[in-house]
This record gives structure tokens, sequence and C-alpha cells, in this order.
């Protein structure tokens, strides 16, 4: 009789999921843009998984293209976003609204999107807003502060300096510029380091978090997609 296949033990924090390879032929904002949104897809196939009567919240929808995306993936959509020019228009079947995602009732909804959004926060509207999309899946697209890489790249930003906070908290501070890509009503936002996301989103009890490899760069450095579980 052949002897029962080990089990693999893994960290919970440590899951993997290979992305697709971003396309050389294009732009570098067209490249990001197109790697994201094939990440994205990904993402609600190979996670999140059936569709069908479950419903999806973009919070920061900008422009909507990843509620575009999940819509058509077969989610009932709601996008909300705070700034009035990027909810001028309603795609059929779509629910888009104008709402400051801080204090955006989340209850309801059976997945949430963080899309480009968390980066925008300050340290205690990241936690808050975590703590609130607890117990459902939770897609995460966000800029997290890598000092190393940025030295190594010379890509060092006037705008972007390094924090260190009690308990361990490592990351850095940014300043926003008001444009309509920065952060509603914040001079300034909080970029975590890799390692204190994680703990960060241990700490509010979540049991797995899965980081799409590879991270990908913007003009600041680290850029990643997350799923928490």
């Amino acid at each position: 009789m052949k002897a029962a296949p080990a089990t693999m033990r893994i960290n919970r924090h440590s899951v993997t999921l290979r992305a697709p390879l971003p396309n050389e032929s294009v732009s570098n904002d067209l490249r990001m843009l197109s790697y994201r949104l094939r990440v994205f897809d990904s993402i609600l196939h190979d996670l999140i998984g059936e569709a069908a009567g479950r419903s999806y919240v973009d919070l920061g929808a900008g422009p909507l293209p990843f509620a575009l995306r999940a819509q058509k993936a077969g989610f009932k959509v709601t996008a909300a976003d705070a700034r009035p020019p990027w909810t001028g228009r309603s795609p059929d079947g779509m629910t888009v609204v104008q709402a400051d995602v801080r204090q955006f009732d989340l209850s309801g909804y059976d997945v949430i999107g963080i899309i480009g959004l968390l980066y925008h926060l300050r340290r205690e509207e990241q936690v808050d807003l975590l703590h609130r999309c607890a117990a459902r899946p939770t897609i995460i697209d966000t800029e997290v502060y890598c000092p190393e890489l940025v030295a190594s790249l010379g890509i060092a930003s006037p705008r972007l300096y390094p924090i260190r906070l009690e308990h361990g908290i490592e990351g850095a501070i940014m300043t926003e510029t008001g444009d309509l890509w920065s952060s509603h009503g914040n001079d300034e936002s909080f970029w975590p380091t890799e390692a204190t996301l994680i703990d960060m989103v241990r700490d509010l009890g979540w049991t797995r978090m899965t980081m799409v490899e590879p991270p990908y760069l913007s003009r600041f450095g680290r850029r990643r997609f997350y799923v928490l579980q």
C-alpha cells in the first residue's frame, strides 16, 4: 500500500497567485492598466469564484474600469467615489454613488474592492476600513513602501518620507497633491511597508492573505495586489 501524500504546510500570509505578465508592446501607463485589469480578472476567476447572485462594491472607483470588469464577470456592482467628476455616468445595471469611503456603509456586500485606494488614506483610516470589510473577500491593489527598491532604482520622491511608529509599524508619509487622482480630504497619507501591511491584516483577524506575484512598479516604487479571505 502506498503511503499517503504528505500535507504541505502553507504560511497563510504567504500564499501567492502567479499573475499574467505585462505586455511590453504598449506605453508604460497603458501597460500598467492592462496588467492590473488582467490580474483583477484572474483574481475574480481563480480566487473569488462564482459571481452569480453576489454583489461587489468598488471603493474609490474612479472612472470605473474595475467596476465594469466585475460587472462583466457577472457581479451586481456598486461603484462608490467621493468626487463628482467620476460619478457622471451610470452604466446600465450598475449603481454609481458619490460617497466618502470612510463613511460608506459596507453592510450587505459580498465582495469588496479597494483598488488604488488604501495608500490614499491615513493609517487609522486604513485600519478602520479593513475592519469594516471583515469576513468578506476583499481585493486590494496598493502601493507599499519599499525603501531598498526606491534607493536601488534612484526614484526617491521629496513627497515621500519614511516614518517609524510604535509597535514596529513602518512605512512612509506621502504628501498628497489634491488633484483628481489624489486623496479626497487628506493632505497626507500613509504607505505601509509590506511587513506592516501584513501585520495590520493579521491583527484585524483575517485568516488568509493571497499575495499576487509578481509585484509591479509605479514611479514611486512597489505596488501589489492582495486578496483577503
